[in-house]
């Protein structure tokens, strides 16, 4: 899974020379992630690069990819149920829970 580049990217062009992997390219105005390179710098780096050199770090590369058939909260939940594999940890009961309850909200909120 690889991250992307939003529109609050300012073009500074940091991440260019801190991605170990050359996964993002440009045109000169517009950047992207190659997909098929990024590997979200695990191996290298505990931290994806291009997210830590990013002046904006709220919106220029903050999260993963999801694919356009996969909900976005079960993206969320599989990424952090990996991350706390790496961590060889237990998932939360408190985490479940509050996942539980915002989706279930987030759907009646969508239905009206």
């Amino acid at each position: 899974m690889s991250y992307t580049i939003t529109k609050a990217c300012i073009g500074c062009q940091r991440c260019l020379p801190a991605c170990p992997t050359d996964a993002i390219a440009t045109d000169g105005s517009t950047f992207w992630i190659d997909s098929d390179r990024c590997n979200r710098c695990q191996g290298s780096y505990q931290v994806p690069q291009c997210w830590a050199v990013c002046p904006t770090n709220e919106g220029c590369i903050p999260l993963p990819l999801a694919s356009e058939n996969s909900d976005y909260w079960e993206s969320w939940f599989a990424t952090y149920n990996q991350m706390l594999a790496r961590l060889q940890a237990q998932p939360s009961p408190y985490w479940r829970q509050w996942f539980e309850t915002y989706s279930q909200m987030v759907r009646r909120l969508q239905t009206q």
